[in-house]
């Protein structure tokens, strides 16, 4: 059968907070498995791929914190040896 209404706010936020809840492994498996209604299923990929990208951005800015505190690390190392003069 073929929807062709459109996702209602209080039922996106309703499911959007269903899936935190349940977490994107829970999510993901229930999309292997078949979510219903398609409404239902097509937020489910929406959501997840928000959650990819969030994780993403979350994972580059810890890369480049280490990056600093590496390059912070080499400099006060090279300051306390008395190679490097500030």
């Amino acid at each position: 059968m073929i929807e062709d209404r459109k996702l209602t706010a209080i039922e996106e936020r309703k499911w959007r907070a269903e899936f935190k809840r349940d977490g994107r492994e829970a999510v993901r498996q229930q999309l292997r498995f078949g979510l219903a209604p398609h409404l239902k299923r097509d937020l489910a990929i929406v959501w997840l791929r928000e959650q990819e990208r969030a994780a993403e951005r979350r994972e580059r800015g810890t890369f480049w914190i280490a990056v600093a505190v590496l390059v912070l690390t080499i400099l006060g190392i090279l300051i306390a040896l008395g190679i490097v003069r500030l």
